[in-house]
């Protein structure tokens, strides 16, 4: 028992020595760390302290302390390293938010220490450039289950739909169930896809939580790469394009809401208005307005050209998880985490109403002209009237949980997307599916 406890000892030791010989790699080991916790405080938009580390060039640069942030080789003197360990909360770094774990501090320390060496190409790189091509892999040849669908999009004329996979995204005939193409060079996770309405282009949101986050502009017919809009220290959740396809709004972890211009993908306005993870944006019909949803409980309506904001919807006890306009614009509808849809007016986010009998927890919903849709965990999908708020129809056909929703172009249809990988595509005159099929590879 001891020989055994000994050896225990020493296999644990030689792992410790083996780790600390490995030698720690800015690209790879440090710049997720620093981009992570440190960019939002010390980068382009705001540099606190007049100290900005979002290049390694910039790292090495003294802010108003005059102190020397990275001393290579000595961790002690390196004031980078000195205010991760500092014990005065009030002095510490990051401030007002939770000490880095201490694996990452140890990481920092032994990269000071072994030389404090760049392994990124030009010390002028941005940290989240860096960050971006250790977070992207190449899709499976293969998937050895389907993936979930969380995100699904008709293109423009209808004939095909965008779902999300594992690094990419994948393009399915809508009359055939067919795979047409797989474009690969995606985030490891796809939140949330958006067709442009007249062009062949479209938008991708996603990442990887809590480390990397984008938006990503990609011509499904072409085979040139897709178009970065921005880095962003954690995932995209939802992305939207603007009835008239000038205007791409998205929003994410980092609790904003982020509008680009479609035609030069330059990033026009950041706004922070919620304190917490903004799940959806949506726009009105009419292209003036914005309705975002988050998990601090409220819905905010936004106006889409300034940025104000017109109104916010606070009755909800629960993360809001969707909200969107309804079709003539004066209501909108929201859906938090085991609450009925809530119905409420959009210029002054007073609740107007409620719609019940939706199933086991909807947590996804569209407005159309003919109805309200929601999918829910408990494999429903179900129709209600708008103008009374009363059921329609439950539609069963999911074997899992509904994550995903899309309206087709011309309304007639709309798609839903599994826990499970299935997509069915609907139609909403006569309540059926008219086409099933496992969206992976």
């Amino acid at each position: 028992m001891l020989h055994a406890i000994a050896l225990l000892g020493s296999f644990a030791l030689a792992s410790v020595a083996l780790a600390d010989a490995v030698p720690v790699s800015f690209r790879s080991d440090i710049a997720p760390v620093l981009h992570r916790r440190c960019t939002t405080c010390h980068g382009e938009e705001n540099a606190k302290g007049a100290y900005r580390l979002d290049t390694f060039a910039r790292l090495q640069k003294t802010g108003d302390s005059d102190l020397p942030p990275v001393v290579p080789g000595k961790s002690g003197e390196s004031e980078l390293y000195r205010l991760l360990i500092e014990h005065e909360p009030e002095d510490r770094m990051p401030q007002k938010a939770d000490p880095l774990p201490p694996e990452e501090i140890t990481l920092i320390k032994r990269w000071i220490d072994a030389g404090a060496n760049y392994d990124g190409g030009s010390a002028e790189r941005s940290l989240v450039e860096l960050v971006r091509e250790t977070m992207l892999r190449s899709a499976p040849a293969h998937y050895p289950r389907p993936a979930p669908i969380t995100a699904l999009a008709f293109s423009p004329d209808g004939k095909q739909i965008a779902a999300s996979g594992y690094y990419e995204v994948t393009l399915w005939d809508v009359q055939t169930g067919a795979l047409n193409r797989r474009i690969g060079g995606m985030p490891e996770r796809i939140n949330a896809l958006a067709w442009h309405p007249q062009r062949n282009l479209l938008a991708v949101a996603g990442g990887s939580p809590s480390q990397w986050g984008s938006v990503l502009l990609v011509d499904p017919a072409a085979a040139a790469p897709a178009r970065v809009l921005c880095d962003l220290p954690d995932t995209l959740q939802s992305v939207a394009f603007a009835p008239d396809g000038a205007q791409l709004a998205a929003a994410g972890g980092d609790r904003t809401i982020r509008f680009f211009d479609t035609a030069s993908g330059r990033q026009t306005r950041s706004l922070r208005l919620h304190a917490d993870v903004v799940q959806s944006v949506a726009y009105s019909r009419d292209g003036k307005r914005l309705v975002s949803a988050s998990r601090d409980r409220t819905a905010r309506v936004i106006d889409a050209q300034t940025g104000e904001l017109l109104a916010t919807y606070s009755d909800h006890e629960a993360p809001v998880l969707s909200a969107v306009f309804a079709p003539n614009g004066s209501s909108v509808l929201s859906v938090s985490r085991g609450q009925p849809v809530h119905v409420w007016k959009a210029d002054e986010g007073k609740k107007s109403g409620e719609m019940k009998e939706l199933g086991r927890e909807p947590q996804v919903l569209l407005a159309t002209t003919l109805g309200v849709i929601t999918g829910a965990i408990d494999q429903t999908v179900r129709v209600h009237q708008l103008s009374d708020r009363q059921p329609l129809f439950a539609l069963a056909g999911h074997r899992d949980c509904v994550d995903a929703l899309a309206l087709a172009p011309d309304g007639s249809s709309f798609a839903s997307g599994g826990h499970d990988g299935e997509v069915l595509i609907w139609s909403l005159a006569c309540g059926t599916w008219t086409q099933r099929f496992t969206a992976s590879p």
